[in-house]
């Protein structure tokens, strides 16, 4: 009999190739929650054989019926989702708080009833693979405060070992590094086009800093979480195809276009002049401090690689050939 995979954000970046991958793999069926399994977006995914049902992370009885008979929960919550949305902003102005501190604190909801639900159906269950991201704050011992789309993450991991230590003997956890299309998040972090014809990057990290992890979540995360299932519960997973200085990855860009371009770190008089709001500035900078000064997991010890745990690393997207591959027309 087939093994049960629910995916959580199977529409998504990472779900997507959860369900892409799985749906290769002998011995498993499908079962992905969206929260309208009608909209034509979706009938790809039905038409594959994909059991989609509706759920919403603010609703634990829709969880509640979406993890009934899980043998195995890939699970990922998204924190920029609620900085587009209005009501963030209209809670931020009336609470006196920063949006970002209230779509941590979202975030951190959802990641919590997931988890609530998922303690329900321990019997069957094998594995939770939680995506998840360092805490940054413990880290850093204090010395980062706003990198808060990697520490709402952190916070919901932290309360899952904490809470249900039943689960917690069965979950694994993967932190995606730097996506490599992460470019296209905001005009700034595309590379800027020079009168002379150079191009300048500004990145999200600091100068001669620690390793960044870069990544293709729609190839990759599929064959790390292939890898959390097989191997033992308890791993933490820095999930990346290549550790690079970013400078590293700016050389590589321009010798694969055959152009000049040059690495800037992001300051905040960069930020303002390019009309990012103070907040989204102060969380940008303190970001790339993070990974710069004491790296993407923080230099937390028990983090293993995909080397490390069973991922074949040559199905792993190339960093060379995302670049060459990629549609870089609005830059040019």
């Amino acid at each position: 009999m087939s093994k049960l995979l629910v995916i959580i954000g199977i529409t998504g970046l990472q779900g997507g190739s959860v369900a892409r991958l799985f749906q290769q793999l002998p011995g498993w069926r499908i079962r992905g929650i969206t929260r309208d399994p009608s909209k034509p977006s979706n009938a790809h995914l039905i038409e594959a054989g994909v059991e989609l049902v509706a759920g919403d992370l603010d609703d634990r009885s829709s969880l509640d019926s979406a993890f009934e008979g899980a043998n195995a929960i890939f699970a990922v919550t998204d924190y920029w989702q609620f900085l587009q949305q209005p009501a963030t902003f209209e809670e931020a102005g009336k609470t006196g708080r920063l949006p970002n501190q209230v779509a941590m604190d979202h975030e951190v909801q959802q990641g919590r009833n997931i988890i609530d639900v998922a303690a329900k159906h321990l019997e069957g269950l094998d594995r939770l693979v939680v995506s998840t991201l360092s805490d940054s704050q413990k880290w850093s011992k204090g010395d980062i405060k706003w990198n808060l789309h990697f520490d709402g993450k952190a916070k919901y991991t932290e309360y899952l070992k904490a809470t249900y230590p039943g689960l917690a003997a069965k979950t694994s956890y993967v932190q995606l590094g730097n996506y490599l299309s992460n470019w296209r998040m905001n005009p700034l972090f595309a590379p800027q086009k020079q009168a002379d014809g150079s191009f300048i990057f500004y990145a999200l990290a600091e100068s001669n800093g620690k390793a960044i992890p870069y990544v293709d979540p729609p190839n990759d995360t599929g064959y790390f979480v292939e890898a959390l299932i097989e191997a033992p519960a308890g791993i933490t997973l820095l999930g990346y195809g290549k550790l690079m200085q970013a400078e590293e990855y700016v050389a590589l860009w321009a010798k694969v276009h055959g152009v000049r371009a040059q690495f800037e770190a992001l300051t905040a008089e960069v930020a303002k002049a390019a009309g990012l709001p103070e907040w989204l500035a102060l969380e940008f900078i303190e970001s790339g401090k993070y990974v710069s000064t004491y790296g993407w997991d923080g230099g937390d010890p028990d983090v293993k690689h995909p080397k490390d745990v069973g991922v074949d690393v040559s199905k792993l997207t190339k960093v060379e050939d995302h670049i060459r591959n990629d549609d870089w027309s609005s830059v040019f």
